[in-house]
């Protein structure tokens, strides 16, 4: 015989009995038999939670004291759907003709208890797969930014180009791929629809049951920085906007204390070279604005929230300090807590990734934040001549500049120095420029000065058509501010010996081309060796 004592869980009362204090008793039963009892009409409400204890009597001895305390939840609606999910399971789908139809998705989550006919298996969960799928590489993507927005290698009027609102960014081609969309350095979004099925286990009903369903649009907003937090020399930061758009929060998500935590988490860390003094902890974490806790009611009201990522270097840049460079992989996450379960129940969104850096000779601005999951790109076009007689002040193209790369890079064994086999680097993202940035170190500059020197001495020999002549210069092809310049055969091999293009042009419209490179390099925040791309237009 087994005396069971009920209490509401909430108040700390026991429901009403005839024994008094919350206690049933049930019949003797043959040992390994269930004892059960009856709860009186009224006393148990459905979906609230209640407590239980036991205390076992075998005809002679009454056990010396009470069990634990169990907790349980009432649920008189009948079984919910059968599924092979478990409970933790959830999906994160980046699929845009699905984000655009979550009807859909629920249709068959309903009928089938899992997602398997749409091909998508959990993204998080015991049922989730170990191996996740890899992200489109920085060398797939670029974004391209117009030189003339630097014209005579000023700041731009506004230098990030944020995406504006929501709209934006669920229009754009790239916001559902897994590593987001990156519109520029500074801007960036991803867009999600986060699948969480209440799934409940046990031996009655025997198997697991969803016994409610949540679904809703969430959209990432990132906002990349130049300077640091508040003026600060040491803490590098990025802001965040979410936005969640609930679209069914159903069953055990509806009752009350249901309630959905956003947060974004980082994992950081810092790159070679970063100071030993560095730590860990502090190369990227959640800042002032750490997440929101709600009901789904509340979210469902308003669905919006302010994120931001903070990344504290341990010194003030210079030169000997390196750039302390930190790389941070953000995950937006979502943890719900549901009543009668008895942990949080997790869900993440698409993983991103922030650069922080502090780079000295960056005198502009010598701390930010980037994201750089797509290779930068930099426009040159044909068109962009020189208007002496445009008003306010003479206008400064860079037509001779764009007219040299793109003839160099279209028939690079016309150029000189001559060389056969030549291969002549920076069209795509998949061989890019690399920057050499001259302030970065002794090393970085030797190798600055080298090219110059090797690219100067030729363009004297008489031998580069059309020069020396007042009024020109000597353009060069890869820039003296990459790698690849006229002097990389000295660091690299042999090879690349004469890898280079010369040619006599407008003396403005180079050195326009050199302040707009120059400003870009700045504003953007290319740092030492970062590849880039630099594009043609007509």
């Amino acid at each position: 015989m087994l005396s069971f004592q009920v209490y509401d869980a909430e108040t700390n009362t026991p429901i009403t009995t005839p024994a008094g204090d919350g206690v049933l008793v049930s019949d003797f039963v043959t040992p390994g038999e269930w004892a059960t009892v009856q709860v009186p009409d009224g006393q148990l409400v459905d979906g609230k939670m209640y407590k239980f204890r036991t205390n076992a009597y075998d005809g002679t001895h009454y056990n010396l004291g009470w069990s634990p305390w169990r907790t349980f939840v009432v649920e008189t609606a009948a079984a919910g759907t059968p599924t092979s999910l478990q409970p933790g399971d959830s999906y994160t789908i980046n699929d845009p003709d699905l984000i655009a139809d979550p009807a859909k998705v629920e249709e068959v989550l309903n009928r089938d208890g899992n997602l398997e006919a749409l091909g998508l298996h959990p993204n998080n969960g015991p049922s989730a797969p170990s191996a996740r799928s890899e992200t489109m590489a920085a060398s797939e993507r670029t974004y391209t930014t117009d030189s003339k927005k630097f014209i005579r290698g000023r700041n731009p009027a506004d230098p990030y180009e944020y995406i504006a609102n929501v709209d934006e960014c669920l229009n754009a081609d790239d916001s559902d791929n897994e590593a987001g969309y990156i519109k520029n350095r500074f801007s960036y979004c991803q867009e999600t629809l986060t699948v969480m099925p209440a799934v409940r286990c046990g031996l009655w009903p025997p198997g697991c049951y969803m016994h409610g369903l949540y679904m809703a649009r969430n959209t990432l907003i990132g906002q990349g920085k130049n300077g640091g937090k508040d003026g600060s020399n040491y803490a590098r930061y990025s802001d965040f906007d979410l936005n969640v758009n609930v679209y069914v929060a159903s069953g055990d998500f509806k009752k009350s204390g249901a309630t959905m935590t956003a947060t974004l988490e980082c994992e950081g860390s810092w790159s070679a070279g970063a100071p030993p003094e560095a730590d860990p902890e502090q190369a990227c974490a959640p800042g002032l604005q750490d997440g929101r806790s709600d009901s789904l009611s509340q979210w469902d009201f308003d669905g919006d929230v302010k994120l931001d990522l903070w990344s504290i270097a341990p010194w003030q840049p210079s030169v000997e300090r390196g750039e302390q460079i930190a790389t941070g992989l953000f995950t937006p996450t979502f943890e719900f807590k549901l009543p009668g379960y008895s942990q949080l129940i997790p869900a993440e969104g698409e993983q991103g990734e922030i650069r922080f850096d502090s780079a000295a000779y960056n005198t502009r601005t010598q701390l930010g934040s980037v994201f750089p999951d797509a290779t930068p790109a930099l426009r040159y076009d044909k068109s962009d001549t020189s208007d002496p007689n445009a008003p306010v002040e003479p206008y400064l193209g860079v037509a001779a500049v764009a007219d040299h790369i793109d003839d160099a890079r279209t028939d690079p064994g016309s150029t000189v120095p001559q060389k056969t086999d030549k291969k002549l680097p920076g069209a795509s993202a998949v061989d890019p420029l690399y920057r050499l940035a001259k302030g970065a170190g002794a090393t970085e500059l030797t190798r600055y000065n080298d090219n110059r020197s090797t690219t100067s001495s030729l363009c004297q020999s008489g031998t580069v058509p059309g020069g020396p002549s007042d009024g020109l210069d000597c353009d060069e092809y890869p820039f003296a501010s990459t790698t690849q310049g006229s002097a990389r055969y000295k660091y690299e091999g042999d090879q690349y010996r004469n890898d280079f293009s010369l040619r006599y042009i407008d003396r403005q419209e180079n050195q326009e081309a050199g302040r707009r490179l120059g400003a870009w390099y700045d504003v953007h925040r290319i740092l030492n060796w970062d590849p880039f791309v630099i594009t043609i237009g007509d």
